[in-house]
Parts: C-alpha cells; structure tokens; sequence
C-alpha cells in the first residue's frame, strides 16, 4: 500500500529532505513533552512522527547508497492499476491447466 508521505518525500530534494527530518525530529520531541505533562491528545500521534522519521531517513538512506554505487535511484516498483491486476488474473485463468487423470494415465 503506497504511502502518499513517503511519495512527496521522494520528489524532494536532499536539502528539503533533511529539514523535513528535523522538522520530524522536532514534532516527536514535542509529543514526548506533551505526553510527560499529560497533555497529549492523540496517542497514536508519537506513533505516527516516529514512523514518519523512520520513513524519511528511510528515503535518505537509498538515496546515499544509490549514490555510492553510482546507480540512478527508482522508485520502487508497485502495482498497477486495479483493472491491469484483474486482467492478468484473467489471463492466467483462461490458460488450460493439465488435467491431472490425463498426466497419471501416461
């Protein structure tokens, strides 16, 4: 399942890329403070700036060792479409498959 987050974080540059870290880096230390003075709301908000952090260093990450290897980053490959899906399922479905009582007579 694409994460649209880590789809914007991918067509950002290096610079941005590493603001948006400590930007991240920052709301987590925010929702530490507010949930050490009983004030957070949301709990499941430090879950979600934790793994937002993870994701973006994530992003930084392939981008550095893309580089050290020399080799052009791609996104990673993904699913197509819903249609294109269920037309490859009917193709396979529509191949015959080998009768099994045909195999074990020969």
């Amino acid at each position: 399942m694409p994460n649209a987050l880590a789809d914007e974080a991918r067509s950002m540059t290096d610079g941005e890329l590493g603001e948006a870290i400590n930007e991240a880096y920052r709301e987590v230390f925010n929702l530490q403070f507010q949930r050490g003075t009983r004030q957070l709301q949301n709990p499941m908000a430090m879950r979600q700036a934790r793994r937002q952090v993870a994701r973006l260093r994530t992003i930084l990450r392939e981008r550095q060792l893309a580089e050290a290897a020399g080799t052009p980053i791609e996104p990673l490959a993904r699913v197509a479409d819903v249609e294109e899906v269920d037309e490859l399922e009917e193709s396979a479905e529509s191949v015959e498959q080998p009768d099994d009582a045909a195999s074990e007579e020969e």
